[in-house]
């Protein structure tokens, strides 16, 4: 089913009285169970996507639908309760605890106080947060925010019933994992994988090119203002494409179960 498609999208910002274009003519489909992954040098456009994706942000022109209906026609509870987004700076200018932040991502659901407990400490051991729970999320390291906004994220469009499937759910990542780390880039990367088991699709963006391929399914990969290549990792991380986007020359390595690696 497919739960997201962008059908030329094209974004312009305003500078100096002119029209910047930041994107032109994007197009791409995805499915429920997918793991897609946005990647590009900065600058590209990648963030900008992201946000029309989520419908924060409206392209200048063409069409996007969620579950087949336009995004701009869907209200602010429905989007809620089926996609979730965790921002590249996730932060809050309050001292609220971390517990108190994962209880504000239940807001939308009619649950009781048991079933929203049970969720939160199953997501917290999921990702490695009981430990911080009481914290103020203020003094907390930039990975440990990190793990706190994605749970957040993540607790947002779960349902009630944890047997219940995630199809038609949808869940936008900005840099998920750049403040990770070693162990707990793994550890996420393996609960999101886990997720998208369970049907959940996800769309995120990261430069860690070796971290993030070979856990999704594809990679869309964003330059010229447009979508340069997207299909498999082992399709799109080729040497003449990573150069011509990143303006470097790269070396690519690959292993024995054909996983491609880059190196300068």
């Amino acid at each position: 089913m497919t739960k997201l498609e962008a059908k030329n999208i094209v974004k312009y910002f305003s500078h100096d009285s002119h029209k910047l274009k930041a994107l032109g003519g994007v197009n791409l489909k995805v499915e429920s169970g997918d793991f897609v992954c946005l990647i590009g040098p900065s600058g590209c456009g990648k963030s900008t996507l992201l946000s029309m994706l989520s419908g924060v942000e409206t392209p200048s022109n063409g069409e996007l639908t969620l579950g087949r209906q336009d995004i701009r026609s869907l209200s602010a509870n429905h989007l809620a309760l089926q996609r979730a987004v965790m921002a590249q700076s996730a932060s809050t200018p309050f001292g609220f605890i971390a517990d108190e932040l994962l209880h504000l991502a239940r807001y939308q659901h009619i649950e009781s106080l048991e079933q929203k407990s049970r969720l939160i400490n199953l997501v917290a051991e999921q990702f490695d947060i009981t430990h911080l729970l009481a914290r103020n999320i203020q003094t907390l390291s930039g990975g440990e925010r990190q793990r706190i906004f994605l749970a957040k994220a993540v607790l947002q469009i779960l349902p009630s019933d944890q047997n219940e499937s995630l199809e038609g759910k949808l869940l936008l990542l900005d840099e998920p994992s750049s403040a990770l780390d070693l162990r707990h880039q793994k550890l996420v990367m393996q609960q999101l994988v886990t997720l998208r088991e369970k049907g959940l699709c996800i769309v995120c963006v990261s430069h860690d090119l070796n971290l993030i391929s070979p856990y999704c399914d594809r990679l869309i990969l964003l330059g010229e203002k447009r979508c340069l290549a997207d299909g498999p990792p082992a399709r799109v991380l080729t040497t003449d494409m990573l150069s011509r986007c990143y303006h470097t020359q790269l070396n690519l390595i690959k292993n024995e179960q054909k996983q491609v690696f880059v190196t300068h």
